[in-house]
């Protein structure tokens, strides 16, 4: 949970209070906003792995917002609070891309175990996508001539070392990709890969 960003949006002052009394502490950063606007607003080149949203808000309202917001940022995970929840609010909430719906008045412990859950498939979509990834790395390198299945043995060789790499070759020939198997095949493949344009 340490390592989630979440953003609360309630137009009720001391629900916003509240959301910050309980989390401040518990998440990597925390943002209270009391208007959909305002939050869309402020998410463009932000990154957001929760978000608290009630559903009757001034301007527009909790469900537009959530539509939006599925536009810009769709990997936010949702989940929607209200006081006057209805079913159907709720279907049209979780149709929208909602992942769960919280009824005021919210209870603490109720509020640290949605968001434990949310924390747990954040980790959990992590690891697939890392998967993915190596998965990919393997089937990137495309070919069976003996100078790729020669490269290819190179970078098996090199990838458990801790060895610098130099990879040179004109452009397009696939240096980066050779680059990424490496980093994919090697003890640092949980670390992020970084790219770096060095031909100046």
């Amino acid at each position: 949970m340490k390592n989630l960003t979440v953003c609360v949006v309630d137009d009720e002052k001391n629900i916003r209070r509240s959301f910050e009394l309980i989390l401040r502490n518990r998440v990597k950063s925390l943002q209270v906003f009391e208007a959909g606007e305002a939050l869309l607003d402020a998410l463009p080149g932000e990154t957001v792995d929760a978000l608290f949203l009630d559903v009757q808000l001034p301007g527009i309202d909790g469900i537009e917002t959530l539509k939006r917001l599925k536009e810009i940022s769709p990997t936010t995970e949702v989940v929607m609070i209200s006081g006057h929840a209805t079913l159907s609010t709720a279907v049209d909430a979780t149709r929208a891309g909602a992942y769960d719906f919280l009824e005021k008045p919210l209870q603490k412990e109720k509020i640290v175990l949605t968001l434990e859950h949310l924390a747990e498939r954040q980790s959990l979509k992590q690891r697939f996508a890392d998967l993915q990834s190596a998965i990919s790395a393997e089937n990137r390198i495309i070919g069976e001539s003996p100078a790729i299945l020669s490269v290819l043995q190179k970078v098996k060789k090199i990838a458990p070392t801790d060895s610098k790499v130099l990879i040179t070759g004109e452009s397009g020939v696939g240096k980066e990709l050779v680059a990424f198997a490496i980093h994919q095949n090697s003890t640092r493949a949980k670390q992020p890969f970084v790219k770096m344009n060095c031909a100046a």
